[in-house]
């Protein structure tokens, strides 16, 4: 057998076993099972940190250097350049390592020390920016192109960076949905996920909701950007996203962590917001089919103590009435008994509630609970005008239909099962307030 024929017959061989680059994509869809409660809908997460570098980022950084390489802009030997908050740079290493170039990323210093070696595993080169810089970061990367150190991929203005989601993940869900996903949930970052998965299910239905995710004013979640307008990626199409939610850091990172307790799913922050948004929209209607990005997983957030005792001691932290339904459905997740107060805004600078009944009786419902070793939810139901608009949510909402403030309710079964509402409204003192509740607490213990 000659050389040629040989090598014929070994290219054949091997061809038969596939590449890391292969097992890109095609992500497992799942059902939550208890965080959703007594819902018609089903809720879905797609994991994303299944891909072989652990996010849902494999996708646009394999993408966006194989094209770079079908158009003949780079070739295996230069080096390549990007601005990351970490996923992308993780992700961008290790195609980078597979296919033989240089990788030189620049990023915030608050990223996590995980991240971080992920990326240095692979071979990359790192630069630092002062945290919460990834603007900076991004200025940086077209400095260093413009001396000629390399190739700025760019994520945040690459229409291949969209197009892995157009040709790879929008698919997916619409077949492994079967053509029933009617809401997509995704975080909002380079905006690459939520432009091509958009793209693709708007042209298979225009019904599907496609719901995009950020950061509240203040909040930092990895993953998830609130970009001044000089920076917002040029791949954005605004048209493409019907609905936009705002998370707390807070509120993320209490679902991420009731994922974990509940669902077995191990993700990191921006996927709990992801989640907890897909539980808000749950409230809002029935009989969907929600499919949320869960991007990453949480084993690159452990440095950062977010899955510490010490950092869920607090939960659950008093939540507004947005957050309320996501809120609820976390309580599976702490021990019972579980109560939920339902009590007036605080003062920003006193922390007492506008309601003087609300404040007569907080004391006593935080000591009482504490006592049996229960679980607190408390859900501040607005200002004083909202609270008293007829339309306000929690008057509406078909399980608790509430009729005034202060009332503690006891949680059993994601529902309320006993209520302790006009008698503490009534309650003339706070030693009056604190009898009724220790008596309703006793009253309500598991038996």
């Amino acid at each position: 057998m000659g050389s040629n024929s040989a090598q014929q017959v070994r290219q054949q061989a091997l061809a038969e076993y596939p590449t890391i680059e292969q097992f890109v994509g095609n992500t497992p869809l799942v059902r939550l099972q208890r965080l959703p409660g007594n819902t018609t809908n089903t809720i879905l997460a797609k994991l994303e940190g299944n891909n072989p570098a652990g996010s849902v980022k494999d996708r646009p950084a394999l993408s966006m250097i194989v094209e770079a390489e079908r158009k003949g802009i780079i070739k295996p030997g230069d080096t390549l350049i990007e601005a990351t908050s970490g996923n992308t740079g993780i992700a961008l290493a290790m195609a980078a390592a597979i296919r033989g170039y240089r990788m030189r990323l620049i990023m915030p210093a608050n990223m996590s020390e995980e991240r971080r070696a992920a990326m240095a595993a692979f071979g990359a080169e790192l630069v630092s920016v002062p945290a919460g810089k990834m603007e900076l970061a991004r200025d940086m990367a077209k400095e260093m192109e413009a001396r000629g150190e390399g190739v700025v991929l760019d994520q945040f203005g690459n229409l291949d960076n969209p197009l892995a989601h157009y040709s790879g993940t929008g698919p997916e869900l619409w077949e492994q949905t079967r053509g029933r996903i009617t809401h997509f949930v995704s975080s909002m970052g380079t905006t690459g996920t939520i432009m091509g998965v958009s793209r693709y299910l708007k042209g298979r239905h225009p019904d599907i909701q496609i719901i995009g995710l950020q950061p509240s004013e203040g909040a930092s979640i990895a993953g998830i950007r609130r970009w001044p307008p000089e920076y917002l990626p040029s791949i954005f199409e605004a048209n493409r996203v019907d609905r936009v939610m705002e998370i707390s850091q807070r509120e993320a990172e209490e679902t991420m962590r009731a994922m974990a307790k509940v669902e077995g799913i191990f993700a990191g922050v921006s996927s709990g917001g992801a989640i907890s948004a897909a539980l808000r929209l749950s409230a809002e209607v029935e009989n969907a089919t929600i499919v949320a990005i869960v991007c990453d997983r949480g084993d690159r957030y452990l440095s950062t103590g977010v899955f510490s005792e010490a950092a869920g001691a607090t939960d659950p932290q008093p939540c507004t009435v947005e957050e309320y339904p996501s809120a609820v459905a976390r309580l599976i997740s702490y021990p019972e008994p579980r109560y939920v107060l339902f009590t007036a805004d605080r003062d920003a600078e006193t922390g007492v509630p506008w309601c003087p009944d609300c404040a007569r009786c907080l004391q006593a419902v935080r000591d009482e609970v504490a006592t049996v070793g229960g679980t607190l939810l408390e859900v501040e139901v607005g200002s004083r005008p909202v609270w008293k608009s007829p339309e306000h949510p929690l008057r509406e909402d078909i399980q608790l239909r509430l009729t005034g403030i202060p009332t503690l309710t006891l949680w059993r079964q994601e529902a309320p099962a006993a209520r302790l509402g006009p008698e503490l409204e009534r309650a003339s003192s706070a030693e009056d307030a604190r009898k009724l509740v220790a008596e309703f607490v006793r009253h309500n213990l598991p038996q």
